[in-house]
């Protein structure tokens, strides 16, 4: 008869993001469990991990945030082995998000020093109308909006990867609750780091997740879907926590590109020449 007794396991999963392609699950082995996850998005996902343990131990703590690698199944978070003959038992809460937040320092320094490209098209000049902190909705929000015609074309301001693509709404409101129709795209950078490109016309991405897009690739086309007043173009940067977001600052090459990096100001029209 085995000496250790399993008496019950209470599983609580905590995740306001179960639209990520992400999953964790606990496996029997000798003496205790894996807790194992998989995780088949095309970037890192982070997990908060909380255990409370009953007669078994953990090799890696019991309150610890892991990065789990792009596209990796069977990634062993933690095991947990019983102490002593008797029984054992344990709950589980975890929390998870796009990103690496291990590396968040060094991430946010690097994305800082990397200069954009304006996302449009070569020779077109158009002008921000709500610039970083902008007192209508970008409120202690690092973002900037680009007034552009429906269907102007949209360009990638810096490499990556696509990780997910959303242009099926066709709804257009004025009030916060519309977010939850914004189209748009998410790329996610060498460093850590992502870009959004929201309020895309309905049916115009030209990328799908786990694509490899290029600096100044034509990614979709813009329009006045979602939470929006006008059609525009809303860019972000930021560096992703289990919550919420922060949004960075982001340097652009102007004109024909020789001049310094600047930050973008509201109410300014900016040229793309290179």
């Amino acid at each position: 008869m085995n000496k250790f007794l399993f008496i019950f396991i209470l599983l609580i999963f905590y995740n306001s993001f179960s639209q990520l392609n992400f999953k964790t699950y606990f496996k029997k082995v000798e003496n205790g469990f894996e807790f194992l996850a998989d995780n088949n998005e095309y970037c890192p996902v982070s997990v908060e991990v909380d255990l409370e343990l009953v007669n078994l131990s953990t090799s890696n703590g019991n309150f610890r945030t892991y990065a789990i690698p792009a596209r990796t199944t069977g990634f062993v978070i933690t095991t947990l082995k019983a102490k002593k003959a008797g029984a054992y038992k344990y709950n589980s809460k975890t929390r998870y998000n796009y990103g690496d937040f291990e590396n968040k320092v060094k991430d946010t320094v690097a994305a800082e020093e990397y200069i954009y490209n304006l996302p449009f098209k070569k020779g077109k000049k158009f002008k921000v109308s709500q610039g970083y902190n902008g007192v209508q909705t970008h409120q202690k929000i690092n973002a900037l909006d680009f007034i552009m015609p429906i269907g102007t074309d949209i360009y990638a301001a810096r490499e990556g990867v696509v990780i997910k693509v959303v242009d099926y709404n066709t709804k257009t409101c004025v009030t916060k609750g519309c977010l939850e129709y914004n189209n748009f795209i998410l790329i996610y950078h060498s460093d850590g780091t992502f870009s959004d490109y929201v309020h895309i016309d309905t049916n115009t991405a030209q990328v799908k997740p786990g694509d490899n897009v290029s600096k100044g690739q034509l990614i979709a086309k813009s329009g006045n879907i979602g939470w929006s007043t006008n059609p525009h173009l809303h860019f972000e940067v930021f560096k992703q926590d289990i919550i919420k977001r922060e949004t960075l600052k982001t340097k652009f090459k102007i004109n024909d590109g020789t001049e310094a990096p600047i930050y973008l100001e509201e109410s300014v029209k900016y040229q793309r020449k290179y």
